[in-house]
């Protein structure tokens, strides 16, 4: 008798749970990683956003009408990230990212770009917009790797610029005094 009321209080107990699963709230956000490779003269950046939230941005911009190909997603993608996120060397110069690979599965997708690393920089100025145009409480991590140490900063939807520098000043850019 006991055993078969603990089932029962289970079974009870599981499918409450239930709808507050079906209705969880989704968490939206991307990672990049920008790593600066002084040996090679080259920053290396690969933003990792999740293939649900590229979904949703591709039915927005292009009204659901086209299928989801990796091609479909790779050129919305070339020209979206160019607008979203930008980064900038020390004394507020473009750094032009070059466009490298893009890799999709089920869950993220992975894009790859590269750009010339200043000779000595240790200072980058960085905008991440990604998906702030889709979702108010996007959040987009930026960690700045560089000779095996590493900064992060998070860009919300008021975020501007963010000025991450390994041997001199870090915040919002530009710095009021």
């Amino acid at each position: 008798m006991i055993l078969r009321n603990f089932y029962k209080f289970l079974i009870i107990y599981c499918v409450m749970l239930l709808p507050g699963n079906v209705y969880a709230h989704r968490f939206y956000a991307s990672f990049s990683q920008v790593e600066m490779q002084p040996n090679k003269g080259t920053i290396e950046v690969t933003h990792r956003i999740f293939t649900h939230d590229i979904e949703d941005l591709l039915d927005r911009y292009q009204d659901g009408h086209s299928e989801l190909t990796d091609d479909v997603i790779e050129a919305f993608l070339k020209d979206y990230i160019i607008q979203a996120f930008a980064i900038y060397g020390a004394n507020g110069e473009t750094l032009p990212l070059s466009w490298i690979a893009i890799e999709v599965n089920l869950e993220n997708i992975f894009v790859y770009q590269e750009a010339d690393l200043i000779e000595g920089s240790q200072t980058l100025i960085i905008a991440n917009r990604i998906l702030h145009d889709l979702f108010d409480n996007q959040s987009n991590t930026v960690n700045l790797k560089l000779e095996g140490k590493v900064k992060s900063h998070t860009f919300q939807k008021d975020s501007k610029l963010y000025q991450i520098s390994f041997n001199g000043r870090t915040g919002d850019y530009p710095f009021k005094n």
